[in-house]
């Protein structure tokens, strides 16, 4: 099988099967909403479905070069002080599983705490607000002792809490938190590119292509979204 490892495989297969549950979970918020004509779940399931295709183009690099082609980017993962990244033993994989289950967890922790007390109103988005802070604060902290499992599990994170906070709040911080997984330290810098892409995307989708993007369910990320749309249209 070429270059492959029973490594490239099991990673393969992790993130092809997070893809599929991911998707599945999609049909239960599959509904159509009047400013977007591919309904509630186009967006989840696009960037899914690019996901999928990232493991699988990963996969035939893999089978053509090796580690190689990922011998960089680990590079980039262990340095300032990251423990170093044995992405091919039963450790790797347990501490990566580990960050994988904090986006399901947000997805159910929440939900059940609320049933537990019978919350309602604006104590539901507390709760939801709390626990994410919680999780976020999890992730951070396991982030720098497995920065290659981060970058697997920030996009989970971010279509996870996507409904609830909204796109036009938690964009921002997913850019920088890219930036500085792939090895940028500096702040200005991180800022200023963050801030490029953002108003990048807002001028693609918002002013030229109309489309709407999730505004998000609790306050005060709803009215930030809510704000700019009215802003820059």
């Amino acid at each position: 099988m070429g270059k492959l490892r029973i490594g490239h495989l099991v990673e393969a297969g992790i993130w092809l099967t997070l893809c599929l549950v991911l998707f599945i979970y999609t049909f239960e918020f599959d509904q159509e909403i009047e400013i977007y004509k591919y309904g509630a779940s186009a967006w989840p399931r696009a960037i899914i479905l690019l996901m999928a295709f990232a493991a699988i183009g990963q996969l035939i690099q893999q089978w053509q070069r090796g580690d190689e082609s990922t011998s960089n980017f680990i590079v980039a993962a262990t340095d300032d002080g990251a423990e170093e990244a044995h992405h091919s033993d039963l450790k790797w994989y347990l501490s990566t599983f580990g960050l994988l289950l904090i986006p399901f967890a947000y997805l159910r922790v929440p939900n059940w705490i609320v049933a537990l007390l019978s919350a309602e109103g604006s104590t539901v988005h507390v709760i939801r607000i709390v626990c994410a802070l919680i999780l976020i604060g999890i992730f951070i902290y396991y982030m720098r002792r497995n920065l290659l499992g981060a970058m697997l599990t920030l996009p989970l994170i971010f279509a996870a809490m996507l409904e609830d906070i909204g796109f036009y709040s938690l964009a921002p911080f997913f850019i920088v938190g890219v930036m500085f997984m792939m090895g940028e330290r500096k702040a200005k810098p991180m800022i200023m590119i963050a801030a490029l892409i953002f108003s990048l995307l807002m001028l693609l989708f918002v002013k030229i292509l109309y489309v709407g993007l999730p505004v998000g369910n609790i306050r005060p990320f709803y009215d930030i979204g809510s704000w700019v749309v009215t802003v820059l249209q």
